[in-house]
Parts: structure tokens; C-alpha cells; sequence
């Protein structure tokens, strides 16, 4: 229970609303994964996805993602007896913007919304996933954002990997 946490006052309504869905419906994550295209052989991937059962959830999710330039797609699975849709974003700076207006409502996910959107994504944006040594480094942040958001224990590709891959020490 939050004592003393006043939240900003928001004449968008759907800000809070959204929040509460990336707080509590949300996967957000970052994952790595074998890229021979890539110098170093591995890329890093966001995605933030939001399993949504009613339409209209979607509809505000989307309208809202419209109005503000963020790039998304939408899954709708029919193979089951309702239909259920996935709200997808993985473009970092779609991510970074969707993250940014909705921070000043995340309760569960703030820390790891600013861990993303002031570290990791400006790591990505500078190329620091492109060399070894760079990458090691960005790993220790990616895995406090994988703690943060309880998606440690879920990752093949850890810092540990790495280091035993390529014989380094991450810098400290």
C-alpha cells in the first residue's frame, strides 16, 4: 500500500488507465538473441506486450498510441470462444515514448519504465550494444531491469553467459 504517493493531476484519464495495464497486464522485456548479421553475434530486442481480452481496452490503448506517434502492432487470437488481442511495441523510441507518458502513473513498474527509458534505450540508441566490452557493461543494466520487472530467472542470455563466452570480466 502506497501511503503518501500522490499522483500528478492528468486531464488525459486513459494516462492512469494505461498505467495500471502496463503494471499489472504488461510484459515488458528485454531479450537478447543470436544475430550472425551482427559483429558481436547477438542483438538486443525490446517488447512491451499487453494481453488485453475486451476490444474496448484495445481501442483506448490504440487511439492513445495514435495520437502520440508510438508504433505498434495488434495480435488478435480467434481460436479461442472470445477473442483476445496483444498490444505490441517493440521500436525502442515508440517504447521510450509510450514508457515516458505513462511513467508518473506506474507503481509497480516505474523503476524499470526509468531504468529503460533513461539508461538502457540511450545505451541502445548510442551503439553500446555493438562491442564487447560496451555490451558486458550494458548486460548489468539489462539484468537489473530483468530483476525489476521479476524476469531474471527467465533469461538464457545472462551477463554470467557472456562472460564465460567471450573470457571477460564486465568493467566496472
Amino acid at each position: 500500500m502506497l501511503i503518501g504517493n500522490t499522483m500528478p493531476e492528468c486531464s488525459d484519464w486513459r494516462r492512469p488507465y494505461i498505467a495500471g495495464l502496463v503494471d499489472n497486464r504488461a510484459a515488458v522485456a528485454v531479450t537478447i538473441a543470436k544475430r550472425s548479421e551482427i559483429k558481436i553475434g547477438f542483438g538486443v530486442r525490446l517488447k512491451c506486450r499487453i494481453k488485453l481480452p475486451a476490444a474496448e481496452s484495445l481501442e483506448i490503448l490504440t487511439t492513445f498510441a495514435d495520437e502520440h506517434d508510438i508504433v505498434y502492432r495488434v495480435d488478435t487470437d480467434r481460436d479461442t470462444t472470445y477473442d483476445s488481442y496483444q498490444f505490441v511495441i517493440s521500436r525502442r523510441q515508440s517504447m521510450q515514448t509510450f514508457l515516458r507518458l505513462l511513467q508518473p502513473y506506474l507503481v509497480v513498474r516505474d523503476e524499470a519504465a526509468e531504468l529503460l527509458c533513461e539508461t538502457i534505450i540511450p545505451r541502445l540508441e548510442a551503439g553500446d550494444h555493438q562491442s564487447k566490452a560496451s555490451f558486458l557493461s550494458l548486460m548489468q543494466d539489462i539484468e537489473t531491469f530483468r530483476e525489476l520487472v521479476g524476469r531474471a530467472n527467465r533469461a538464457k542470455y545472462d551477463l554470467e553467459f557472456f562472460q564465460d563466452e567471450w573470457g571477460m570480466e564486465a568493467p566496472s
